[in-house]
């Protein structure tokens, strides 16, 4: 007994016509007819009733049709997990719009060292969408800033990460180890508009009466690091940024800081999530 005969039999049994299951499985009628009367041969065993206008399962082969149901299933089961072995799905990660490119470079490589032939579908974000993505399970887990509790999803910290002041290499301020806030009175600043602390730092700037003098504006931090380098204006931005003529300096009263974690639902059905969550957890992201 072959898979392609248990198919013509159930061809035949559901549509209840040699002519319409031969199109159904897109061959001639007579090769159905001899491939249903070999299988009956086999089985020594009348599985059609040919009598009647629509041909119905004989007993037995109502038992072969209930059985042949679940071969068909688990051999389509089979064929489904085999291709996912093989051409494995990417992992979809969702990536705060605000965290450096670099550590993030270093984890996808790192992994796709240990898991060849990995791939990955990236999507960046600010904090709010990529918890909207995930619970619609548009993505699979995304790499975020920790706010708060999120009861929906499970959550593994990844590192902390503090604000310094960014200073082109021949600003007075690249010298130093330390600086207060205050100092930064009057400074030409590039405002980044796009992080995720912009309200919480406006707010102790205010408190302390201290103004920028603040030269330009954006939400893309590459560029406001590049026009650091240029000295266009110093700014503030979490520390795993770097960049070439840059030089970071800590902010000595400045307390502001985040947390990075991973999020994913408790439910995931992808296999290589768990092995990508550990290895995320492991990941030296101050790695230069």
């Amino acid at each position: 007994m072959e898979l392609r005969q248990i198919k013509h039999f159930m061809a035949v049994a559901e549509t209840g016509s040699f002519t319409k299951a031969s199109e159904r499985v897109s061959i001639s009628q007579p090769a159905m007819s001899a491939s249903i009367a070999k299988l009956e041969s086999e089985l020594q065993v009348k599985l059609l009733d040919r009598s009647r206008t629509k041909i119905v399962p004989t007993p037995a082969g109502m038992r072969l049709k209930d059985r042949a149901n679940a071969i068909l299933s688990a051999c389509s089961s089979i064929k489904a997990e085999l291709r996912s072995v093989a051409t494995p799905q990417p992992l979809r990660i969702g990536v705060l719009k605000t965290l450096a490119t670099r550590p993030i470079a270093n984890l996808i490589s790192g992994y796709r060292c240990l898991v060849p032939g990995a791939s990955f579908i990236l999507v960046d974000g600010p904090a709010e969408d990529l918890r909207k993505r995930l619970s619609e399970k548009r993505v699979d887990a995304i790499i975020t800033r920790l706010e708060g509790e999120a009861p929906e999803f499970r959550t593994r910290e990844l590192f902390r990460e503090k604000f310094v002041l960014a200073a082109p290499m021949d600003h007075r301020f690249a010298k130093e180890q330390s600086v207060r806030l205050s100092a930064l009175d009057g400074e030409p600043y590039i405002s980044r508009t796009a992080c995720e602390t912009f309200q919480a730092t406006t707010k102790v700037l205010t408190e302390r009466s201290i103004k920028f003098r603040v030269t330009y504006r954006t939400d893309q931090d590459d560029r406001a690091l590049s026009l650091v380098a240029a000295g266009v204006g110093l700014t503030m931005l979490p520390e795993l940024f770097r960049a070439p003529g840059i030089q970071h300096v800590q902010l000595s009263d400045f307390e502001i800081e985040r947390t990075i974690a991973i999020q994913w639902h408790e439910d995931a059905e992808v296999p290589q999530l768990s092995q990508f969550i550990k290895i995320a957890a492991s990941h030296d992201w101050q790695a230069a």
